[in-house]
């Protein structure tokens, strides 16, 4: 008997603006044979917030947007976005996008600290030989043992709880640099802790490419 595997494809409800009204669309957007536009649209490029999916969303312009700011776009209920015309990876982002990127990762890092303090109470190993929490570039093995022997103790509060306890050393900007392997690379990785947006976006580049 064999068994269908259904790869999870991650949706945004919120979305940071990272660039506005970009002079021209960075993919060719799939549209339905007949489609009418009776007025000009405005597209611009933008960050999930819980997926990290990079995404070129399309607004009326009389709508205006406005660096960093979070806007809905989820399926129902848009008053902003009309639609999500494409998911980008970074090469596509214009120079502006990517340096409100990086602000925007810095931000989400520093404003979301229960996420991810959440992620070090709870990660697990990737395989038998490895421990997600090995994927930060600043952190082996001793001190994943460290941390894994830590939460069991008591689960972490804080950034500062974790580098107090475990004595990591710039704890803030480890995760600023995972962020930013997982959502550059123009290559599938192996693994990704947080930006499995970006990993849909590859795999569906992938299927594209002709055999």
């Amino acid at each position: 008997m064999s068994f269908s595997y259904k790869k999870r494809y991650y949706y945004e409800d919120f979305v940071y603006i990272l660039a506005y009204n970009i002079p021209q669309k960075s993919v060719k957007e799939k549209k339905p044979p007949f489609s009418f536009q009776k007025f000009k649209e405005v597209y611009s490029q933008s960050l999930g917030k819980d997926y990290f999916t990079l995404l070129e969303v399309v607004s009326d312009p009389g709508v205006v947007l406005q660096k960093d700011e979070l806007v809905y776009a989820g399926k129902f209920g848009r008053t902003k976005i009309k639609r999500i015309s494409a998911r980008l990876i970074y090469e596509e982002l214009v120079d502006e996008a990517k340096i409100e990127l990086d602000n925007i990762l810095k931000q989400i890092v520093k404003t979301d600290e229960q996420r991810f303090v959440e992620f070090f109470n709870t990660s697990g190993p990737i395989s038998p030989r490895m421990h997600s929490l090995e994927l930060f570039e600043r952190i082996g093995k001793k001190t994943v043992e460290k941390i894994l022997f830590e939460r069991s103790k008591k689960k972490f509060e804080s950034y500062e709880d974790i580098k107090k306890r475990c004595g990591i050393a710039n704890l803030e900007e480890a995760i600023y640099e995972r962020l930013r392997i997982e959502i550059m690379s123009k290559d599938k990785l192996n693994y990704y802790l947080f930006a499995k947006g970006i990993e849909n976006t590859l795999e569906e580049r992938e299927k594209l490419k002709p055999t």
